[in-house]
């Protein structure tokens, strides 16, 4: 939250942000979330393909006004599901779901 705060300074932390975690390569694409306008999600470059990685906006004024905030507030979620599957270099996002006690056992502790 910030007087004066806009998509762009969203977009700007947004890829400072990956580009801190490793990913330069980061893109934004428009979106819908309900509770956000505009809204955008962001996706980064994994193995020369674009992966999603979370949704992002600016709260609508409907959700700030009631909670007594004028100024706009930026919001973001990352899809750490999609975070723990970059660290764990896993290529299939349900293999954090599955039930394989092997598989569990033998990876590194972070």
């Amino acid at each position: 939250m910030e007087p004066g705060a806009n998509l762009q300074m969203l977009v700007t932390t947004l890829k400072t942000f990956y580009a801190k975690m490793g990913y330069p390569e980061v893109r934004v694409r428009p979106a819908y979330f309900p509770y956000t306008e505009p809204s955008l999600e962001i996706e980064v470059k994994w193995k020369g393909k674009w992966l999603e990685l979370g949704g992002a906006g600016i709260f609508r004024p409907e959700v700030t006004e009631p909670l007594g905030i004028s100024s706009p507030v930026c919001a973001w979620g990352m899809g750490l599901e999609r975070l723990a599957m970059l660290v764990l270099g896993l290529d299939d996002i349900r293999q954090l779901y599955i039930s394989d006690l092997e598989w569990l056992r033998n990876q590194p502790l972070l």
